[in-house]
């Protein structure tokens, strides 16, 4: 019945609509060209957008990714912004936000597709919300393992989104007021390494309200070479900035591989008919994209107890590398 009952909220989500359009700055933060950059490029040069909007690039020097970007009509900028305890991601964010001209601000990932009308709809709610975000799809370069495993174990990102007072904002897909950005959100972020965990305490500090959308989902495109330490990085994040969702995941992620395990024992229908409400579930989000959907949604089967298990080999943990650099993860205050 709960499956069902989120099931329902989440398609109630794909209907969420608003009346604000204006001008907008996309702030893409890159380190070295992604998988399928080209496609990342192209589909934010596309966007059914009926008011002017630019996409900057945000990129160190002497990456050679800037030669890619030179091709297109993309604004191309430095990471020059002075904060040397934050992160290279936030690094490039600020930064970009300096040479923004536009009124609103969206932040969008170099490893991501995203769909004709991505722009417009993320943008429209802004009425109704202090940020707007959504999820990606994953969508796996080539059919690997850790690449299979990645996609199922991405789905889990969803889970707490449909409920308003557990949501959070994704990186990949933020739209703001350029207003909200005022001296002391920047001097927060100037000192965190995470930058959707950071606005996302910023935002619920403030009673501000995060709409989150299914109806213009993107693609998260990767080839996954290290599963276990990108995805420890996700656990030991939730652990540090969503405690309550970790317990409740801890308690939920042993009833499903237990209900697993006893129904591959003894061969039982009735009790994986949670699993397949599940696959149901995430067959509806990723419904723009049947293959994908098919792919990640039958996968989950496997993520579940993999999710679990590393919830609880991580559970005291709080460092993570990132792009080659250890974090020391705080919980939020």
């Amino acid at each position: 019945m709960l499956i069902i009952l989120q099931i329902i909220n989440e398609v109630k989500m794909r209907r969420i609509e608003g009346n604000f359009l204006d001008s907008v700055s996309i702030i893409v933060p890159i380190k070295g060209e992604d998988e399928r950059l080209e496609g990342n490029i192209l589909s934010l040069l596309s966007q059914n957008y009926p008011y002017p909007y630019e996409v900057i690039y945000v990129v160190d020097k002497g990456d050679d990714v800037e030669k890619v970007l030179r091709k297109y009509n993309v604004r191309v900028v430095y990471s020059d912004y002075n904060c040397e305890a934050c992160s290279g991601k936030i690094k490039a964010q600020l930064s970009g936000l300096k040479y923004a001209s536009y009124n609103v601000i969206v932040f969008a990932d170099s490893d991501t597709w995203y769909p004709k009308d991505w722009l417009y709809k993320l943008v429209r709610p802004l009425d109704k919300f202090t940020a707007t975000t959504t999820f990606s799809w994953p969508s796996p370069s080539k059919l690997s393992l850790s690449n299979l495993l990645r996609a199922g174990f991405w789905t889990l990102g969803f889970e707490s989104q449909s409920l308003e007072n557990s949501r959070f904002l994704w990186g990949g897909s933020m739209a703001f007021r350029k207003s909200f950005f005022n001296k002391d959100v920047i001097d927060e972020l100037s000192k965190e390494w995470c930058d959707d965990c950071t606005l996302t305490r910023i935002v619920k500090r403030n009673n501000g309200k995060i709409g989150f959308l299914m109806n213009c989902v993107p693609l998260n495109v990767y080839d996954e070479k290290d599963l276990v330490k990108w995805s420890s990085r996700q656990i030991i994040t939730i652990l540090a900035y969503s405690p309550r969702g970790a317990k409740a995941y801890l308690v939920a992620g042993t009833f499903f591989t237990f209900i697993l395990v006893y129904s591959i024992v003894f061969l039982n229908l009735v009790t994986f008919t949670p699993y397949i409400l599940w696959i149901v579930k995430n067959v509806i989000r990723g419904i723009d994209y049947p293959k994908n959907a098919m792919i990640a949604s039958l996968m989950t089967i496997l993520a579940i107890p993999y999710a679990l298990f590393l919830l609880i080999y991580n559970w005291n943990r709080r460092e993570v590398y990132w792009r080659g650099r250890k974090y020391i993860v705080k919980p939020l205050s």
